[in-house]
């Protein structure tokens, strides 16, 4: 769709379309060879607040300067802006954005911010530029008795950039309606005109949220309407062998710094390569983690998370550090008889003790106790109420699939899928 610059500039645009998921269309303006139109007014937002004549040496100065980019006369321009209010300039968007979310009008919100959209499609516009929102009422927000909507008012809405561009105020809003993918084609348009960045960044952080989205929907649309007790065993069986893997890859294959750290499991591991002994059918197994039970596997893993806030000052007895109340410190958690509990602020030296220590986090430790006593349940028959049973295996069947999906994601990253 061609026409002229919505601004008055007098340029000739090709208004380029592009639909969001609820309906808005926002029209990118673009030069007719194809790049995006950065307006004049876009940089001089604030020159139709002068009171000027076409006589006038700053008007003439203005339209001199700009005569490449500026597609009017003098007289033209002063017409214009005697004739034409300008509101899309005369206050930024931050000093009510705020308040709006405050009183949950986000609607109303976007509402406004498309509005500016349609009336001046300016996406070089910079909103924070020049500090021209803080002028508001002699720094009202000084003053004694300053109310909340004042203060608010001078509360800033995180954005990518520190510019205020348009298209980052329309993409916040579509976060806050969780339209992630409305949100990142706003930051993709943003980072054509300007290319901070810091968009880049935000579209590689809007990237993982879409991803985890679409594991969550895709894992809520694959849960069955009735889940049997032989669903949801295999589906915990191979769940198990997930947090096999995991385990393996995040100790690099060398389980005796486990078993040396958790002696009782060693001793298992020990027990059933007996047992397997007596035995004419030995199982293929690359690794004795693969020969431990679910509960076994998260206690390494609660071992493991070793990293805690000291409650009180302390001093390692090996390497001689100190720490303070609330510094971090590395704790083994698993009493062993006879032996001291690894502890120290320096994680090398609490690995030399014998101390285990990973990133896992504790939702994934969580989520293993969910399964754990989903899948006691359904070794045990007893008569559960029916609705009950099943709410208990949805959620266990839903956490295999957060777990596998966890697991995949990290194993994926070290290149191990």
């Amino acid at each position: 769709m061609r026409g002229l610059c919505k601004t008055s500039c007098g340029c000739e645009i090709e208004f380029e379309p592009h639909e969001f998921s609820d309906g808005f269309v926002y029209y990118l303006p673009r030069n007719l060879d194809g790049k995006v139109h950065n307006c004049i007014f876009s940089e001089e937002p604030d020159f139709f607040n002068l009171d000027v004549d076409e006589d006038d040496e700053v008007l003439k100065e203005f339209c001199q300067k700009h005569k490449d980019r500026l597609k009017i006369s003098p007289a033209e321009l002063v017409a214009i802006m005697a004739s034409e209010p300008r509101d899309f300039v005369d206050e930024p968007m931050d000093l009510d954005f705020m308040d709006a979310i405050r009183r949950g009008n986000v609607l109303n919100l976007k509402e406004y911010v498309e509005r500016e959209l349609s009336i001046a499609t300016m996406p070089y516009l910079k909103h924070r530029s020049d500090l021209r929102w803080q002028l508001r009422e002699e720094q009202e927000i000084f003053e004694t008795k300053a109310t909340q909507e004042q203060i608010i008012g001078y509360t800033w809405i995180e954005l990518p950039t520190d510019s205020g561009y348009q298209l980052e105020y329309l993409g916040i809003i579509y976060e806050l309606m969780i339209r992630l993918e409305d949100a990142k084609k706003c930051y993709q348009l943003q980072y054509e005109c300007t290319g901070e960045s810091e968009l880049l960044e935000k579209l590689k952080e809007l990237d993982k949220k879409i991803k985890e989205q679409n594991e969550t929907k895709t894992s809520i649309e694959n849960i069955p309407d009735n889940i049997t007790p032989e669903l949801l065993k295999n589906s915990i069986d191979e769940t198990e062998k997930k947090i096999r893997q995991y385990i393996i890859a995040l100790f690099s294959n060398d389980v005796n710094k486990i078993w040396k750290r958790l002696p009782n499991l060693g001793q298992t591991i020990h027990r059933i390569h007996e047992k397997e002994q007596e035995s004419i059918l030995i199982p293929n197994e690359k690794s004795d983690v693969e020969r431990l039970s679910l509960g076994m596997l998260n206690t390494i893993l609660k071992e493991s998370k070793s990293k805690i806030y000291s409650n009180k000052n302390g001093k390692c007895s090996i390497c001689g550090k100190t720490w303070k109340r609330g510094d971090y410190i590395y704790l083994g958690k698993h009493k062993v008889k006879n032996t001291e509990e690894p502890i120290c602020s320096d994680e090398d030296c609490f690995k030399k003790q014998g101390g285990l220590v990973s990133i896992t986090p504790y939702a994934l430790i969580n989520n293993i106790y969910i399964i754990t006593d989903a899948r006691n349940v359904i070794s045990h028959i007893r008569d559960y109420d029916k609705i009950m049973q099943q709410i208990v295996f949805k959620q266990a069947f839903d956490t295999c699939q957060i777990i596998n999906n966890f697991i995949d994601d990290y194993l994926d990253k070290k290149n191990l899928i």
